[in-house]
């Protein structure tokens, strides 16, 4: 009896259980489609917030790679050039001119970079001979016009590796205050040696003073002179030496570089200025450049000298040191 008794309880009791699990499930459907309807939405939600939390972490993770990698390259670019030893390298670099802020400048690029090299500048005479010689491992004092000649004079196996800046030809008097002023049967010095002179020439022509004959190129000479109104006398001397001239001249036709070194101010000293433009293909020649031995024109620590020469931070100490007046032949 008593085991029929416990199964008529257990069988009451699981009566029971399905009557409340079929009442529940009733009353789930009994709101019709909208209760279903409203609990799928739900359901809809959470598997686009947990999609979205997904894409969140890929993207910060994405972001986070982005990041690490884009420090790993910056890090890489900081290590630039290094040496086997530690120690610099030591590039001489070529020059006639004392001034060392543009070298300063060029060696603050070269150490934000990571390269472990440092330019020495060093003032010579006979720059394309002593480089050809090995004294020095590049030059920086030139323009094309002067190096293709000098070079070609002197019979030396040099390149040019890179462009600099180009420094006005103009004219500085300390007698007179304008063109007007020089007066007839006067002399003006200019640079002798021949691609100088001729682009002094071209200057004396734009100032209305000469007129050179027909189709004189970058190296006219003096002789090249068709017509003199005022028969102004030239007096050829070497580009150092003009500024000391001009106590003894009516004017003299100085590059800025040789005016700025004597304390000339190359913008408002000038009677007369030449107008300049390194992207005119006619001024191409007066382009300064640095130059290398043929054999090391790939040479990549020369390159990369050339390359942080060519940058903002130099660009900037160029026109600090000529107060404007030469501009830097390349975009910054």
């Amino acid at each position: 009896m008593k085991k029929i008794v416990f199964n008529k309880k257990a069988a009451a009791i699981i009566a029971a259980a399905a009557l409340l699990v079929t009442g529940c499930g009733q009353s789930a459907s009994t709101g019709g489609g909208d209760s279903k309807e409203a609990a799928e939405p739900e359901a809809v939600e959470t598997q686009d917030v947990e999609a979205s939390e997904e894409t969140s972490e890929a993207d910060a993770q994405d972001t986070q790679d982005a990041g690490e990698d884009a420090e790993a390259e910056s890090a890489e670019e900081k290590q630039g050039i290094k040496s086997e030893d530690g120690q610099p390298i030591i590039v001489k670099i070529g020059t006639t001119s004392d001034e060392n802020r543009i070298w300063d400048a060029l060696n603050e690029e070269l150490a934000e970079r990571g390269d472990d090299i440092k330019v020495e500048w060093v003032n010579v005479q006979q720059t394309n001979q002593v480089l050809a010689d090995g004294e020095v491992d590049l030059n920086s004092f030139q323009h094309y016009a002067y190096f293709d000649a000098n070079t070609a004079d002197l019979g030396l196996d040099l390149t040019a590796i890179g462009e600099t800046l180009i420094v006005p030809l103009n004219l500085f008097s300390e007698k007179h205050a304008s063109l007007d002023e020089i007066p007839e049967g006067g002399s003006i010095a200019i640079p002798e040696d021949a691609t100088n002179q001729g682009r002094a020439l071209h200057v004396l022509e734009n100032a209305g003073l000469i007129k050179l004959a027909e189709g004189v190129g970058v190296n006219g000479t003096v002789s090249d002179i068709a017509e003199n109104p005022k028969n102004i006398k030239i007096v050829e001397m070497e580009g150092p030496e003009l500024p000391r001239t001009l106590a003894d001249v009516d004017a003299a036709i100085i590059n800025c570089g040789y005016a700025t070194d004597y304390g000339l101010d190359p913008v408002n000293d000038p009677i007369y200025k030449d107008e300049i433009d390194f992207t005119d293909p006619a001024q191409h020649p007066f382009i300064n450049i640095i130059a290398a031995r043929t054999e090391d024109k790939d040479n990549e620590v020369y390159l990369e000298v050339v390359d942080a020469y060519r940058t903002e931070r130099v660009a900037k100490a160029i026109l600090e040191v000529y107060n404007n007046a030469a501009i830097p032949a390349f975009e910054y």
